[in-house]
């Protein structure tokens, strides 16, 4: 499938269709669309200039479904494009929009073309939000510049398992670290059955410092049996436990004008200017070259 049709699916976690803009903080969207691309090394900048192809595409059209890029500070050579919907029916309507819309799919058909080049595959992911086993405050995506996003994958038929072992970390972070926050989404489309995403929204990578003194008020708000019965829980459940961590791109989001209003000018990024012309020899040293 083109990447124009993927992109439809694609793109999650921050901005929903219907969102008010004026207000960014908010609850977590209900169904988080994810379109993940594999970037070949050393091609990272190509291929972000090409990506903002996409953006003018959409500020051209007056889209109104916006989206955040993200690429990885540490973990990886992928990218990652998000939007977030109510509802799968938001999801369909907005799909049949674009595909009604004959400009912006030629345009997108223009820049699959030129994309192609900088990619080694590509993965579309459809996740629904886990309201009972997320927690924290809501919190303003449009200050945030950060994802950590962890990627755990549970043996078939263990995910009560899990979800006890997540449950008993929720609860004691909850009492020890109100302000701590993490959302999780179950995969239900485009990874294997039993996969879920958390994400961390953070401001700064100063965040991931360690802060023993909460370390061990959730330690002790855990308890020492709650502790045991949750390792016990989470090695009989989990099959793998990975965590990235992603840096948005403003040059690749496509997000609201007021976004510079409530996250500054990373929202307003300047054009990254023009590639600098090769030096030309001069002639004594073309002449020394052919003697």
């Amino acid at each position: 499938m083109r990447k124009s049709l993927l992109f439809l699916f694609a793109i999650g976690l921050i901005v929903s269709a219907t969102l008010e803009v004026h207000a960014q903080a908010g609850p977590p969207p209900k169904v988080l669309s994810i379109f993940r691309e594999e970037i070949k090394a050393g091609r990272g900048g190509a291929h972000e200039r090409v990506e903002m192809g996409y953006v003018r595409a959409l500020q051209k059209a007056k889209w109104p479904t916006y989206s955040i890029a993200m690429t990885p500070e540490a973990g990886g050579t992928d990218a990652w494009f998000m939007t977030a919907y109510d509802s799968f029916a938001e999801l369909a309507k907005d799909r049949q929009s674009m595909g009604k819309n004959a400009q912006l799919m030629a345009d997108f058909e223009r820049m699959d073309g030129m994309d192609a080049e900088f990619r080694t595959g590509q993965r579309s992911i459809i996740c629904v939000l886990n309201e009972n086993l997320s927690y924290g405050p809501q919190f303003d995506i449009s200050q945030m510049r950060y994802f950590s996003v962890t990627t755990i994958r549970v043996r078939f038929g263990h995910n009560e398992e899990y979800f006890e072992a997540r449950r008993i970390l929720a609860d004691a972070v909850k009492k020890a670290n109100p302000t701590a926050h993490s959302i999780m989404y179950t995969v239900t489309a485009g990874m294997p059955a039993g996969t879920f995403l958390l994400f961390t929204a953070r401001k700064s990578l100063a965040e991931l410092d360690p802060n023993p003194a909460v370390a061990r008020a959730v330690q002790e708000a855990i308890g020492e049996e709650n502790q045991k019965r949750r390792q016990k829980l989470l090695a009989d459940s989990v099959m793998s436990n990975e965590t990235s961590i992603y840096a948005f791109s403003s040059r690749m989001s496509y997000v609201p004008k007021e976004w510079v209003k409530t996250g500054g000018d990373f929202w307003a990024p300047k054009p990254p200017p023009p590639p600098r012309p090769a030096a030309a020899k001069k002639p004594a040293e073309a002449e020394k070259k052919t003697q």
